[in-house]
């Protein structure tokens, strides 16, 4: 245990060194400062001596010199021997606080008692270079210990004792004033010694701080790396690694101390061999920032590291000298691997199809896009549209699953491409309908052939779950620049000539020409009008009386549309009925057909049944039910009166159906089953739905004009199969007075016909109702 010192020693101690965390590393920063400090003062003394010797001549005895000499010269040496032999002694430390105070001692007397005797022997003249000499060495040595007062102390009261005991032994009247000379003295040595001390201490502590606030900051900077994403990182102005975190030295695979001194770039470089291509721009761009002395931000840097793929944001500023000069650099890295994934998994939703993973419509877009020039395409390319045939009847038959399973194999199956040419993009562009982008030497015809294997390939059966499904499939092609100059255009043309192929039957390939472009601009411009006339009210509804088997007035009136079109005059349902179905229109069209014919009714002199005609989409729409509701409420017509045909063709959902059905039933209006006998499934839709009318097409009527056919027969089946399930059997299309007398002889209910009644507006029918002749067959 080291003995702590006490009395004056130990007030001039804690007077220079405070107390606290900092006092025992002060403590040996004073003590290794002290030692090490005295080697060029204990030199200097012992060439002090060897001038003194020199200086006495005959008045020292030489082997009593030789001895002074030796023992100045070895004094050095004990600072080291020493604390070797306190080390033997199994002492704490090396050097302590006594042993320090106790070599000033030493070293005090061994230069003052033989420095006095020369004193007192010699001249005055020897005496004056001693007292000069001896104040030099004694201020010299004073200042080495200040590093450590309590030493300086020990060997400034040690010789300044002695100069007093020699000072009174020569001449006690001229000896004062030399005394208080050499206390003057004393006390200034003292306090330059005190002073430099105080220097010291503050040095030392504001260094202690730094340090502890360098390691404050360091501990923060750890924990804050360990809790968060980010690191930093430094470098000199080469570039070079000055400081590189745990965390970076790890994502590069190396350790902390070997990335020191290694230039960011080059390590980044190394650890990203299987991505220099990635990383290269990325690198540059760092360089240049680096060169050109600007700090910047979120500069992302993919890598591959141990962990895998990463992405890194670097930003950094420059550190810059008193003149302006970079030294170096300091930045902060952050991990945004979890960033750039969910940018890259948004990027991905946002330009690939979620059901088959194909490019979608956007990305399809900008891939067309980049093949034009402002003049047009750089190369010939040809734009392959493709729509799956009946695609509808596979959701409604086996559910959406299957037909979401079913989009996702064709999907695959178009990822393997048959050969010939080349191609720049496959996309989804929605529902069934995909598209290829191709390019190919061979011109037009090799892109045509290419289409033709694609068809092809779709034809061979899919096999989803147990279901085998085969697969027909419309395909419009169109090229650039011989179709088309832009992207809209050239997808413009692609469709027309898709729609072209399913106009033709389906299942086939159209290539776009003038001719089907003229044709379906055409059909767009008719669409457009359609539209217009909605809007315009040029639509009109037209009635066509029904009458009973016994003759007599009408008993009921069938709603007709038709199109007082501005150009071509008078247009009937079959000019116009199957562009409504397609583009949509025949819903508002059913709809303003089936108010007006109520509010038409109402004003009739009879209180007739009026027929409308309900559309598939009328149908499968929940909200017919309302709508019929509410036009029989504004029109104030009787539910009775309102009889609904629909075709066997509507019927396709039942599940659908049948609960509008219901629902209409249920308003009291009358349902009959129009076009009788020209589907497969007609005694099923009798068996499983309601209706009050059966209503035979044409189709059976005009074969009784025919000889030998088997058409009497046909009509008598239909006609009993009505009155078996107890339901009113109306015919229509009658044209001739046979067919009339034949329908008559087999007990039809009612006729409806051109021989009976034309088509009327509502004016002209109801003129027909309120003529007392008014009578049909």
């Amino acid at each position: 245990m080291r003995i702590r010192p006490s009395g004056l020693l130990a007030g001039i101690r804690d007077a220079w060194r405070p107390a606290g965390l900092d006092e025992a590393r002060l403590l040996e920063r004073q003590l290794d400062r002290a030692r090490t400090s005295l080697w060029v003062t204990d030199l200097a003394m012992l060439a002090v001596a060897t001038l003194f010797v020199w200086m006495a001549g005959p008045l020292i005895d030489p082997y009593l010199a030789v001895a002074w000499l030796a023992a100045m010269a070895l004094n050095p040496l004990s600072k080291f021997w020493l604390p070797r032999l306190a080390r033997g002694l199994d002492s704490p430390r090396l050097i302590t606080p006594e042993l320090v105070c106790l070599q000033a001692l030493v070293t005090a007397l061994l230069f003052i008692v033989m420095t006095s005797w020369l004193f007192l022997r010699g001249n005055d003249e020897l005496r004056m270079q001693l007292g000069i000499l001896s104040a030099g060495v004694l201020f010299a040595e004073a200042l080495s210990y200040a590093r450590f007062p309590p030493a300086g102390m020990v060997w400034l009261g040690t010789l300044v004792t002695a100069a007093l005991i020699t000072l009174w032994q020569i001449d006690r009247e001229t000896s004062l004033a030399a005394a208080v000379a050499v206390l003057l003295y004393a006390a200034v040595v003292t306090r330059d010694m005190l002073a430099t001390s105080r220097e010291f201490v503050e040095r030392c502590l504001a260094e202690f701080e730094a340090e502890r606030q360098t390691q404050m900051v360091a501990l923060l900077l750890t924990d804050f790396e360990d809790a968060s994403r980010d690191w930093f990182w430094a470098c000199d102005a080469h570039g070079r690694l000055t400081h590189a975190s745990t965390r970076l030295a790890e994502a590069l695979g190396r350790s902390d101390a070997s990335l020191l001194g290694v230039g960011l770039i080059a390590a980044l470089e190394t650890a990203n061999a299987s991505r220099r291509t990635d990383l290269a721009n990325a690198t540059r761009l760092l360089a240049s920032r680096l060169a050109s002395h600007r700090a910047f931000r979120d500069l992302i840097l993919p890598l591959q590291t141990s962990a895998g793929s990463q992405w890194w944001s670097l930003s950094g500023k420059p550190l810059l000298s008193g003149r302006g000069e970079v030294i170096g650099w300091r930045g902060v890295g952050v991990d945004v691997t979890a960033d750039q994934i969910h940018r890259q998994e948004l990027e991905r939703l946002a330009t690939r199809d979620s059901l088959t993973g194909l490019a979608n419509r956007h990305a399809f877009n900008h891939a067309l896009d980049t093949c034009f020039h402002p003049a047009g395409p750089a190369q010939p390319v040809g734009l392959l549209v493709l729509d799956l045939d009946a695609f509808k009847a596979v959701n409604d038959a086996h559910g959406h699953g299957v037909g979401d399973r079913l989009l996702a194999a064709v999907a695959r199956r178009l990822e393997k491409p048959p050969g010939g040419s080349t191609r720049l993009a496959l996309a989804r562009l929605g529902g069934d309908e995909f598209a290829i982008l191709l390019a190919g030497a061979g011109g037009p015809m090799a892109m045509a052939d290419h289409s033709r294997r694609v068809l092809e390939n779709l034809s061979h059966p899919f096999l989803i779950g147990d279901l085998r499904l085969e697969v027909r499939t419309s395909a419009g092609l169109a090229f650039a620049p011989a179709h088309a100059h832009n992207r809209t255009d050239l997808l413009r043309c692609a469709d027309m000539a898709l729609y072209a192929a399913k106009m033709k039957g389906r299942n086939t390939l159209v290539v776009f020409d003038e001719e089907i472009g003229t044709r379906v601009s055409t059909r767009l411009r008719r669409t457009h009008e359609l539209s217009e006339a909605i809007r315009r009210g040029t639509l009109e509804v037209h009635y066509q009386p029904v009458f009973e088997a016994g003759g007599g007035p009408p008993v009921a009136a069938e709603a007709l549309l038709r199109w007082r079109h501005p150009h071509l005059g008078l247009l009937p349902p079959s000019d116009f009925l199957e562009l409504a179905e397609e583009s949509g229109l025949i819903v508002p069209i059913g709809l303003w057909v089936l108010r007006r014919a109520c509010a038409d009714a109402v004003g009739w002199d009879r209180p007739l049944r009026v027929a409308v005609n309900l559309s598939v989409r009328q149908l499968n729409d929940l909200g017919l039910v309302d709508a019929v509701r509410k036009a029989l409420s504004d029109s104030g017509l009787p539910a009775r009166r309102l009889e609904l045909e629909i075709t066997e063709s509507t019927l396709a959902d039942r599940r659908i159906a049948r609960r509008v059905l219901e629902a209409l039933r249920a308003l009291d209006v009358q349902l009959a089953l129009d076009d009788f006998g020209t589907g497969f499934s007609s005694l099923s839709y009798l068996q499983h739905f309601g209706f009050d009318r059966l209503k035979i097409d044409r189709a059976f009527i005009q074969p009784l004009l025919q000889p030998g056919g088997q058409a009497m027969a046909m009509l008598r089946a239909v006609i009993g199969l009505a009155r078996a399930l107890k339901l009113q059997c109306t015919a229509e299309g009658i044209e001739d007075a046979f067919q009339l007398r034949a329908l008559q002889e087999l007990g039809c209910d009612a006729f409806q016909g051109y021989l009976l009644g034309r088509p009327l507006t509502n004016e002209a029918f109801n003129a027909l109702l309120a003529a007392p002749e008014a009578v049909g067959a």
